[in-house]
């Protein structure tokens, strides 16, 4: 059963994000850090919420808090197990450290182009 305020928190949290980067606002450690809260509100409404724990774990992969990151892909594939774009995400968040940074990196660009490519249906 879904939460009704925690959808609320995910919800506002996803439309600040797009905003962000639409603006190309997206690299900025004040925004992604401003944004977070309501993600962890969220979660602490719906702790198996699997949009809310993606969002989040894109989030700490832009800031560079890997680690954290693969924490909650893990949870993500302990709920939903054959989701591949979850898979996808954690065999990119453990790639070899040298090329780590630059998959990362692209793996986040595509997210953000999918994000601006959503429209909200009524």
């Amino acid at each position: 059963m879904e939460n009704a305020a925690a959808v609320e928190l995910y919800t506002e949290a996803l439309r600040q994000w797009r905003e962000a980067v639409e603006l190309g606002l997206h690299a900025s450690e004040d925004i992604v850090y401003g944004i977070m809260p309501l993600l962890v509100k969220a979660l602490s409404l719906d702790p198996d919420d699997l949009p809310t724990l993606d969002l989040l774990s894109d989030l700490l992969m832009e800031i560079g808090a890997y680690d954290e990151a693969i924490e909650l892909v893990d949870k993500m594939l302990s709920l939903a197990p054959d989701h591949g774009v979850y898979q996808q995400k954690l065999n990119v968040l453990v790639s070899e450290e040298q090329g780590q940074r630059r998959q990362v990196r692209a793996y986040l660009h595509q997210k953000r182009q999918q994000l601006t490519r959503k429209t909200v249906n009524p």
